[in-house]
């Protein structure tokens, strides 16, 4: 790893509050390794997991179809760690095996996925690729498949905060899931707060 983290078993104070927090949405017994990279700084923590929330906590849009913007933002930019963690949602939420194999399809237009999907995946790859090229037709022609502006904005939002996290993972280092289970050097000061 590049950036130092806190193990689970060393966080203390609001590391460890929100480190139990993030387990216990998930489920799985774990913090995901994602969350790890921003630890020593349980400011930054705090609004990486709040983001987090506000895209997969309730909303307009399909959980699925958040996932798929999300693991497709970072099939575009080539990280690998959040492809697989995002495939890995599809699957734990039972959503149509369509979306994840959507992700082996290169080009949009053949995606196994209804055509509204692809308009929106498109919108996540301009956002992704060239944001300030996006113009009123974008929404539009979202608008014209049947998406709302809630539906619309929620998109956006994915995309957006997908784009920062699969940066932050891959200049971090990050590179598979479970890279960072178990103990090990930390390289972090658990006590800092």
């Amino acid at each position: 790893m590049r950036v130092p983290v806190v193990d689970e078993s060393a966080a203390v104070d609001t590391t460890a509050a929100l480190y139990e927090e993030i387990r216990a949405h998930f489920g799985l017994g774990l913090v995901p390794d994602v969350f790890k990279l921003v630890s020593t700084r349980p400011d930054y923590l705090k609004v990486f997991w709040d983001g987090y929330r506000s895209v997969f906590d309730e909303g307009f849009l399909d959980r699925g179809v958040k996932e798929l913007i999300a693991a497709f933002v970072a099939q575009e930019v080539g990280c690998g760690y959040c492809v697989d963690a995002h495939v890995l949602f599809l699957d734990m939420i039972g959503a149509d095996r369509r979306l994840a194999s959507a992700l082996r399809v290169a080009d949009i237009d053949d995606m196994p996925v209804p055509a509204a999907v692809r308009e929106v995946l498109r919108l996540a790859r301009r956002i992704t690729r060239e944001a300030y090229r996006i113009g009123q037709e974008d929404f539009d022609r979202l608008k014209g498949c049947g998406w709302s502006d809630d539906q619309i904005l929620e998109a956006v939002w994915t995309a957006c905060q997908f784009n920062w996290v699969t940066r932050m993972v891959n200049a971090a280092g990050l590179v598979e899931l479970g890279q960072l289970a178990g103990p090990g050097p930390s390289g972090g000061d658990p006590g800092t707060e």
